[in-house]
């Protein structure tokens, strides 16, 4: 017979991450920061520099390996994404 076990709602504190509270955070942050990115048919070069990053670091964080930047940071990448301030990169 099966026994559930019920725990949190976050699956990443049950598997024992570190920053298991803000994975999810920064999964929504990135989620927005490449939904940005497509809506300004930016290439990931032109993104990278309007973010002030290198391309390889943007590609980590939109592939989901975002572990080694802060919310904080991923924030300040989806604020770089205004609109406004992308025409002058196009």
């Amino acid at each position: 017979m099966y026994s559930f076990e019920y725990g949190t709602s976050n699956v990443y504190v049950q598997l024992g991450f570190a920053d298991a509270e803000e994975i999810p955070l920064k999964a929504q942050i990135v989620r927005d920061i490449t939904a940005r990115i497509r809506a300004a048919g930016l290439t990931l070069s032109e993104a990278a520099a309007v973010l002030g990053t290198s391309q390889s670091d943007l590609v980590l964080a939109l592939c989901g390996k975002f572990q080694s930047f802060r919310a904080g940071e991923l924030r300040g990448w989806l604020d770089r994404l205004n609109f406004p301030l992308l025409l002058k990169y196009r």
